[in-house]
């Protein structure tokens, strides 16, 4: 049975799934939950321990660990909020005629892999209602997610939510950053180096379709070319 203290270390230390020299960064304000899970968190903490307490897992070995078939395999389907982030993924690395769900069963969030699929909080909640500590580690967390941005470079990293800790996050990691203007209206566009920044809001809000999930990509690999031809 999972302690209060090994909650404590998965809420520090557990950022999410994939590689952080991954090109592509996608973050969120936390993990969601099946219908089917309570609000316990004892299982994942324990797959965590399992898996070896890392920053980073491998998204298909974790869910494994806790018995969520729904996202890999051969009866799978497509998670809500990965299948947006999956199309811009998709459209950015020029893979639009991808399989999304083949996809997201054997590459998003995977070790090694070319994604990197991390929260802001380190346990997931069926919603933002549900009672989680998602304040003491916050700071700590973001810090460690602007290092790890300025250590390894990605070409893309999005931001997606309009949370408290979003806003914070945003002011936090794009503090410095250049504003690139675009003519799409749904998100903001910095960059930082060689990073590209953007600020969506979560792919499940109201009024979120799969046509700006795309042309976020393409924006993005348009952006990336012409920084690419500019050496």
């Amino acid at each position: 049975m999972a302690s209060a203290d090994d909650t404590n270390e998965m809420a520090q230390n557990s950022y999410g799934y994939g590689c952080w020299n991954a090109s592509a960064w996608f973050i969120g304000p936390e993990q969601g939950m099946g219908a089917h899970e309570s609000d316990d968190l004892s299982r994942r903490v324990e797959a965590w321990i399992t898996l070896g307490s890392n920053e980073l897992d491998d998204c298909f070995q974790f869910h494994k660990e806790i018995k969520e078939c729904r996202w890999h395999g051969e009866n799978a389907k497509l998670q809500r909020t990965w299948a947006k982030l999956i199309l811009t993924y998709l459209e950015f690395s020029g893979l639009e005629k991808a399989n999304r769900l083949q996809f997201q069963k054997t590459e998003w969030g995977f070790q090694p892999s070319d994604t990197c699929v991390i929260e802001l909080s380190g346990l997931a909640a069926h919603n933002l209602t549900v009672n989680r500590d998602r304040r003491s580690f916050l700071d700590d967390r973001i810090r460690h997610i602007n290092q790890k941005m300025q250590e390894c470079r990605p070409q893309v990293l999005v931001l997606y939510g309009k949370s408290d800790a979003c806003q914070k996050a945003w002011k936090d990691i794009a503090a410095n950053a250049e504003t690139i203007k675009t003519n799409l209206s749904f998100v903001e566009l910095r960059k930082s180096n060689s990073t590209l920044l953007a600020w969506m809001p979560h792919p499940v809000a109201h009024g979120q379709t799969n046509e700006n999930w795309t042309n976020l990509g393409s924006e993005l690999r348009k952006l990336a070319e012409a920084r690419r031809r500019l050496g």
